[in-house]
């Protein structure tokens, strides 16, 4: 007989653990509001460490660069194109692992509680240095180590070792500097200032030094003295800044509004005036259209930076709706219209067959055709994976476009429109065929010069009208806490309204929709919120959502009349 061989010993057990999550992180002692997710058993070393991108960037001196092919994150010399970076959703954010980043750069990672805790050893400024010729406006600081870069409110701050010779040389050039124990703070300058980081020597570079100074506004409150303000608030335009409760919760409001006809002043949609991909702070959006208060507007992808719905101004679409979400829409010296948006479009060929068209001027991506028109901006550049487009010019197709050449970049002249294919959809048509294009909106509020969307619709008519699902809109999103960024109506005129936890959390959809009903609206819709919640008065950043002034794609102002 064969031997019978013994049972094969049991596998060991594999214990996996949970990814740990938390809503604080300290970057050299600096506490910030951000959902983290640290994978690994090691408390000390995380075999994965996910962070929203808006804090590499706003908080940690990572830096983005458009490329042809595809943007990428640059960070002491080092390079990675976004698409090769694993990306998952934290929360309201765009998360990307840069565990093995941070490590390689010397970061050391600790996680306590609910908070992460990132420092480096604040490295001594060794040396400055002005560029010349074509880099005039650039200063190098020469360091003996990394050190992060971040925006807090409207500074600049490094956790550097700097000597008052150094300091004087900074405050010389505009820079308005302050040792604050470790952290060095130029002040009023990360608006202005662009950094970059680079490693073997270590060195940050600041862009835009030397150009117009900042005036320094280091109390974040509203100015109500501010001249070009006061004649409105004589008249009556109401500025507070006020704690209710909402059940239990205190909530931070920072409100400004009231009867605009009467006061001369009018609302208007922030936005580039060239083009629709790319972000801004909303103070320089702001600037540019000499708004005495603005709010950040619609959502946005960060990634691709393009905006995620409804974007009308003067009669002009700068991005259609999706998914059916709430807007408001008026006309020049009107009262504000409330409600969820719907536009349709359609592509007839040669007088036969019409093809429906999806999207307009959107970087939302489905399977199916959109349309961009020259309000995009002069290029069009492939968003999503195989792509092809027809190009029409006075109802004939002119052109046909195939992937490779949508990656590169098309043109869009004046007086054309591109319809884009994606996910395998067909062209509807062919080079020298006579094509008639077809708009409408299913409601009213389409048909309003001025139009910017959000969602979800908070109120209507004096109702809580709160269906984010119908607006497409997911679960965890509708559970999320966040800082909320409002605008409302009610019977005492037009409101913008930012909102947030004043000593614990910050607001539900929920509790957003209870506030604006115990501040008498009567319609209200949530615009985009979290890190995109800004408040700016008189060219003064008086709130950040998460504490850094971030990029936003549009804005609402309010302008005189």
């Amino acid at each position: 007989m064969l031997p019978i061989a013994p049972p094969p010993e049991p596998l060991p057990q594999i214990r996996t653990v949970a990814p740990r999550r938390g809503h604080t992180v300290a970057i050299d002692g600096e506490r910030v509001k951000a959902i983290w997710e640290w994978r690994g058993n090691n408390s000390t070393q995380p075999d994965q460490l996910w962070l929203p991108l808006d804090l590499l960037e706003a908080r940690m001196g990572f830096r983005r660069l458009e490329r042809p092919g595809g943007d990428a994150l640059e960070w002491f010399g080092r390079t990675v194109a976004l698409s090769r970076l694993d990306s998952r959703s934290l929360g309201d954010e765009v998360g990307f692992d840069v565990g093995d980043w941070l490590t390689s750069v010397g970061v050391d990672t600790k996680r306590k509680g609910g908070t992460l805790i990132l420092s480096l050893p604040a490295p001594a400024l060794q040396g400055l240095r002005r560029g010349k010729g074509a880099t005039a406006k650039r200063l190098v600081l020469d360091l003996d180590g990394p050190a992060f870069a971040q925006r807090i409110g409207t500074d600049w701050a490094f956790a550097l070792q700097t000597t008052s010779r150094q300091r004087n040389i900074l405050k010389q050039l505009g820079l308005h500097p302050l040792q604050e124990g470790r952290l060095l703070k130029l002040r009023g300058q990360a608006i202005r200032l662009r950094s970059l980081s680079l490693a073997t020597p270590w060195r940050l570079v600041l862009d835009g030094v030397g150009g117009r100074s900042v005036a320094i506004q280091p109390r974040r409150e509203l100015p109500v003295s501010n001249p070009a303000l006061a004649p409105y608030i004589q008249k009556g335009l109401v500025m507070e800044e006020r704690t209710i409760n909402v059940g239990v919760k205190p909530l931070r409001i920072f409100r400004i509004g009231g009867r605009l006809n009467a006061l001369g002043l009018r609302l208007q949609p922030l936005a580039q005036e060239d083009r629709q991909q790319g972000l801004n702070f909303l103070p320089e959006l702001s600037r540019s259209a000499k708004a005495l208060v603005s709010i950040n507007g619609g959502f946005f992808n960060r990634i691709n930076q393009l905006p995620l719905g409804a974007l009308r101004r003067n009669g002009t679409w700068l991005s259609g709706p999706i998914l059916n979400r709430g807007v408001i829409g008026w006309s020049r010296n009107s009262t504000l219209h409330f409600g969820r948006l719907e536009l349709l479009q359609e592509l007839q060929v040669n007088s036969s067959k019409r093809w429906r068209v999806g999207f307009l001027n959107s970087g939302y991506v489905q399977k199916g055709l959109s349309r961009y028109t020259p309000s995009w901006g002069s290029k069009y550049r492939a968003i999503s994976g195989k792509e092809q487009a027809l190009l029409i010019r006075r109802g004939v197709v002119e052109q046909e476009w195939g992937h490779s050449s949508l990656r590169q970049g098309v043109p869009i002249p004046a007086g054309t429109d591109l319809i884009v294919a994606r996910g395998g959809a067909a062209l509807p048509a062919g080079v020298g065929d006579r094509v008639k294009l077809f708009l409408w909106s299913r409601s009213a509020l389409g048909t309003h010069p001025n139009v910017l969307g959000g969602g979800p619709l908070l109120m209507q008519h004096g109702r809580i009208v709160l269906n984010g699902r119908s607006e497409g809109f997911s679960p965890g999103f509708l559970r999320l806490t966040a800082p909320r960024t409002v605008v409302g109506q009610g019977r005492d005129g037009q409101w913008m309204l930012t909102v947030h936890g004043a000593t614990t959390s910050d607001p539900t959809l929920l509790e957003t929709a209870l506030a604006a009903q115990q501040l008498g609206f009567t319609d209200a819709l949530n615009l985009d919120g979290g890190s995109s919640t800004t408040l700016v008065v008189s060219n003064q950043t008086v709130m950040n959502g998460r504490g850094s002034t971030p990029r936003v794609h549009n804005g609402l102002g309010l302008i005189r009349s």
